[in-house]
């Protein structure tokens, strides 16, 4: 059974369909009341299951409150659902971007050095403004990096995404079965349930991303872990004893063991398109032992991308994230049989944060009567006098049609995505005078402190038995 049409779906033209997964619909569409060009992202059966709809709410968690630098996608709206107590999907409404990382790096549009520089610029400013939250993607890849035709990129998808206070395992399946995301994984993330694992993990995504952008293909197509395993020693050489022991991952570390030594290949060989910086840098990200590996802030400060630092900066300092805001990962026990109401009063409290017109009818409408976090007012609890639903119904049935999947002659003439961009020539400071990037420049020996201060955490011996990530 379809899900009641969301009721501000009027607010919203549907252009047509970018694209469908397992998941759901991505739809571009005219917001009517702005008069931009935005995307607007259907999420089915957000609360069929605990597992599920817990990351989806991360997700929404995540976007609303590091909302604010440019090279992170930004979460605009969350639709008002018909009926508060019984929907299932999530309507999430973001900028719109041509396409992914991954559709440039696999067609034929050219790539030259200034565009890899600049789109490597953006992903390490990106990457240090969630690692100076205390925030790691975990899911980094070309296919969650959006570009656009200027050259301009954004990370996107912190549906995996943790922060120093998280503690829940509910994603172990995903990623000891996730194939794609495995060829991007660090060697201390490789093997199943590896949890011993810093802010170095997103670098080592970076650089296997760097790379390929030269190669046009991955770097490490691993075929399963072992091979991932041998595919990483084969480039980086094999790590000495107090590497290894280092990991306390027992089946990684005898899988490294395993491995024969034998001297890494010459980079500049593999690599011929790529200068001096760009494989000294490359290598630094793609060190084997975490400890070793640059961070973002020491990757930002490299002669290497110099003119865009000076010009761009590296962006506004991110908020504290509120401890509290997760506390649902820990507060309800998947087998609770309030699980799942407890999530929707969650859902509600985001969406409410995006419609504070609507809160109390919002909360109402739930009848819900536990504590929402999301929204205006933390700690709000919703009264149980309602019951009814919000205004509607839904006029505009072809975008709400067309989210479901109902009409394909829209999706074909789609296409299902947008027309590639064709990136040209890129300047530091044409693009300082073409975008507000003011506020966001870090004197040196601040950036110097930041970098020493990463570079402190990472050579820190994780405490019990959790993520590294609480160094």
């Amino acid at each position: 059974m379809a899900s009641p049409p969301p009721v501000l779906a009027g607010r919203y033209t549907l252009r047509n369909i970018l694209g469908e997964g397992a998941y759901g619909v991505v739809a571009a569409a005219k917001d009517n009341q702005t008069g931009d060009e935005v995307a607007v992202k259907r999420i089915r059966s957000v609360l069929e299951t605990y597992p599920m709809a817990t990351r989806i709410l991360r997700e929404v968690k995540f976007n609303r409150m590091l909302r604010g630098h440019e090279n992170l996608v930004q979460l605009r709206d969350l639709l008002l659902p018909s009926d508060v107590r019984t929907f299932q999907d999530t309507f999430l409404v973001f900028d719109i971007m041509p396409c992914d990382l991954s559709k440039v790096i696999n067609s034929k549009a050219r790539l030259n050095s200034d565009n890899i520089k600049f789109l490597m610029f953006q992903l390490l400013r990106g990457l240090l403004y969630l690692h100076r939250a205390n925030v790691l993607h975990r899911d980094l890849k070309p296919s969650n990096l959006l570009v656009d035709g200027d050259c301009m990129l954004k990370i996107c998808d912190l549906g995996l995404a943790r922060a120093a206070f998280r503690t829940s395992d509910d994603d172990a399946y995903f990623w000891t079965t996730y194939v794609q995301t495995r060829w991007y994984r660090a060697p201390e993330l490789v093997m199943p349930h590896s949890t011993n694992y810093t802010t170095a993990i997103d670098i080592w995504a970076a650089g296997c991303i760097f790379a390929e952008l030269f190669l046009r293909r991955p770097l490490f197509p691993g075929k399963d872990h072992a091979d991932q395993v041998r595919r990483i020693i084969k480039l980086t050489g094999k790590p000495g004893p107090d590497v290894i022991s280092q990991m306390r991952h027992a089946p990684m570390e005898a899988a490294v063991a395993q491995q024969s030594a034998s001297a890494p290949p010459n980079w500049a060989m593999l690599f011929p398109k790529a200068n001096a910086d760009e494989v000294q840098l490359m290598r630094a990200m793609l060190e084997f032992d975490p400890r070793k590996r640059i961070s973002a802030a020491d990757a930002l400060r490299h002669p290497y991308f110099k003119e865009w630092r000076d010009n761009l900066g590296v962006g506004p300092a991110p908020p504290v994230l509120a401890a509290e805001e997760f506390e649902f990962e820990t507060r309800v026990a998947a087998r609770n049989p309030q699980a799942m109401e407890a999530i929707r009063a969650e859902m509600v409290g985001e969406i409410a944060h995006f419609h504070p017109e609507s809160r109390d009818d919002l909360f109402g409408a739930a009848g819900l009567g536990v504590e929402v976090r999301g929204g205006n007012g933390v700690g709000a609890v919703g009264n149980t006098s309602g019951g009814r639903q919000l205004a509607g119904p839904d006029p505009h049935k072809e975008f709400s049609s067309a989210l479901d999947g109902g009409n394909e002659d829209r999706k074909r003439r789609g296409g299902g995505t947008m027309p590639l961009p064709k990136f040209s020539a890129v300047s530091a400071s044409e693009v300082r005078n073409k975008r507000a990037t003011g506020g966001g420049t870090l004197p040196e020996a601040e950036m110097a402190q930041l970098a020493a201060a990463f570079r402190q955490k990472a050579t820190r011996k994780p405490q019990g038995g959790g993520d590294a990530m609480e160094e």
